[in-house]
């Protein structure tokens, strides 16, 4: 039970970014809560404790979802033409800007393990867009292919994959400023 009340908060804020409705998120978290205690049992440690959560978690999300589209409450994408912006980041033939270029980040695992690391992530997520961080948490989080993903938000695979670029040159702006900028 302390594992669980340990992770609900990041799994709240992980259901209200997707989900978009606070009461509709704390929904999904008991239930993934509720199934998790069921099932405590079932848990065979080859993953950690909080991904097989965040698993079940993902399985009520996406129930939530679809009941949204059913009940007419979805809202799709809306494209976001912040072209202007990413284009900056890169010269003419397609390479960095050299004050864009991207920081070394040293070992990337080392950097998992860093309890700073994930909260300044939480922070940069939240700080994302929401039809950017949305489309990101479904394939990087949940692990949805990008097919699947626009399935469920109604959006053409070439426009995706732009989200994904764009999420991912966001988050490691902000990573970059929030966190490796504090280990130099």
């Amino acid at each position: 039970m302390q594992r669980l009340t340990a992770v609900r908060p990041r799994l709240v804020s992980f259901a209200r970014l997707q989900l978009r409705d606070p009461a509709q998120a704390e929904d999904a978290v008991q239930e993934a809560l509720a199934a998790a205690i069921e099932k405590d049992d079932t848990f065979s440690g080859r993953s950690g404790y909080e991904t097989w959560v965040f698993g079940i978690l993902k399985y009520k999300i996406l129930d939530a979802l679809r009941a949204q589209r059913r009940n007419g409450r979805w809202q799709p994408l809306e494209n976001e033409l912040d072209e202007e912006a990413i284009d900056r980041l890169f010269q003419q033939n397609g390479r960095w800007q050299e004050d864009a270029r991207p920081s070394s980040w040293g070992d990337p695992e080392a950097a998992f393990l860093n309890e700073r690391f994930w909260q300044v992530f939480d922070t940069c997520m939240i700080a994302l867009p929401d039809n950017i961080a949305r489309v990101f948490s479904l394939r990087e989080l949940m692990g949805l292919s990008t097919e699947d993903i626009c399935k469920e938000t109604g959006i053409k695979e070439n426009n995706c994959w732009v989200i994904l670029h764009r999420a991912r040159l966001r988050l490691r702006a902000c990573i970059e400023r929030g966190w490796l900028s504090e280990e130099k």
